[in-house]
């Protein structure tokens, strides 16, 4: 059931480049940011003289400003094109003259998460990711159902997230314990009741993971006798049926059904990024609790650690957005560093103009570059030969990575003796 997957850090930085695009806008709120798509197998040739045509018609554009960005858009892209391969997935495209960076940007995503499904080129104030966003969205889904005779939950894991989707309860009693006469009569009628709650929830399972969510494989867990009554159910779609991965036994239904099955299941989900991601944070928790000295946290600890080489595993979160912008003075030419959220980048490039510099005194500051947190502990993982992995917030443990153990934690080779 396994194939070839991004890594958690390459995933990251497709969602996060993916996003940078999402915001950028055109110079001048014109139609002249430049978006292609390429589906696999198409020829470049082919692609080369649209482009070609389209800048001869560019300069038909009436506002002039207009048409010379489009243009330089489209330049930006032919210069490029003898250079591009048309990969498994194909291509997407992105140029334009920007509002923050007021030139001719370009960028290709030459690995898209999956085939691009359409061919388009479009001129726009924004760049078109819509399509991309898409495909990150559409990652192979693995469905649960735990199901006993008291209820049953039914959930997702796509990507990094776990998706409760439902939650039933049955009608259906508890085992007759009485005798006497009515005592068989009594027995009959509650698994008659029980037969018809498993086939309603086998219906259930065929809309959920056939139609609203469609998955690649399925895994079932409850009680020995439950979960092969509902298995075994005429309703149960056999197209529902040829997806089932692995079948477990456990006690509960819920959310706490669902996290034993993920337990038991561990090392058969591993392909599943929120299984790996929940088994390093489940070891980083077990280290903690047992005080060994190979698990710690925190930025500056962390940091340490790394110059020693004492790293394996970097748990970094995905919820961190903090990016550090060096600013330089043109006067003097003293550079430093300055910490921001993402969201908050423009205004810090806003403002830094009108500081003063610290060396000289004068207003002659600008932001020249910026780097993201992630970027300085990947440098750092590189250099040390630790594994960073990126931990999504889309799941519980990695909402308490970040939480309360402020979204940087690592697994040590070695205790380390501050």
């Amino acid at each position: 059931m396994s194939e070839k997957k991004r890594t958690s850090l390459e995933r990251y930085h497709l969602k996060q480049k993916i996003r940078e695009l999402t915001n950028k806008e055109s110079f001048n709120q014109s139609t002249s940011l430049v978006t292609l798509y390429i589906p696999p197998g198409t020829m470049l040739s082919d692609i080369t003289a649209l482009l070609r045509d389209e800048l001869g018609t560019a300069t038909n554009i009436k506002d002039k400003s207009t048409g010379k960005a489009v243009s330089d858009a489209l330049r930006s892209i032919l210069s490029r094109m003898q250079y591009l391969k048309n990969g498994e997935n194909g291509l997407a495209i992105f140029a334009g003259i920007t509002a923050d960076a007021q030139k001719v940007e370009y960028f290709a995503i030459d690995d898209p998460p999956g085939k691009v499904g359409i061919k388009t080129y479009v001129c726009d104030v924004m760049f078109h990711t819509e399509h991309l966003e898409q495909m990150l969205a559409q990652e192979d889904q693995l469905g649960i159902i735990v199901i006993d005779r008291g209820g049953a939950s039914f959930a997702t894991i796509q990507g990094s997230s776990l998706n409760m989707l439902m939650e039933r309860k049955s009608n259906v009693p508890g085992k007759h314990s009485k005798g006497g006469q009515s005592a068989g009569r009594i027995e009959r009628g509650i698994e008659l009741l029980a037969k018809e709650y498993f086939g309603r929830m086998a219906r259930v399972a065929n809309g959920l993971y056939l139609e609203d969510h469609p998955i690649k494989a399925l895994v079932v867990g409850g009680p020995a006798m439950s979960k092969d009554d509902f298995l075994q159910h005429p309703f149960l779609d056999y197209r529902l049926k040829e997806k089932i991965y692995k079948v477990y036994d456990i006690g509960y239904t819920g959310i706490v059904g669902i996290r034993e099955l993920l337990e038991k299941a561990e090392n058969d989900l591993n392909d599943y990024s929120m299984v790996k991601e929940r088994n390093l944070f489940q070891k980083f928790l077990e280290e903690i609790g047992i005080d060994s000295g190979k698990a710690i946290y925190g930025e500056a600890a962390i940091k340490k650690a790394l110059e020693m080489g004492a790293v394996e595993t970097l748990l970094f979160s995905e919820g961190i957005e903090r990016v550090h912008g060096r600013i330089k003075c043109a006067n003097c030419n003293k550079e430093f560093l300055e910490s921001s959220t993402e969201a908050d980048f423009p205004a810090l490039q806003s403002k830094v103009s009108r500081f003063a510099c610290p060396k000289c005194k004068q207003e002659t500051l600008s932001v020249i570059s910026k780097e993201y947190l992630i970027d300085e502990f990947e440098r750092m993982s590189i250099e040390s030969g630790a594994t960073l992995e990126v931990i999504s917030t889309g799941h519980e443990d990695g909402m308490i990575l970040l939480k309360t153990f402020t979204g940087i934690a690592a697994l040590l080779r070695f205790p380390v003796n501050w």
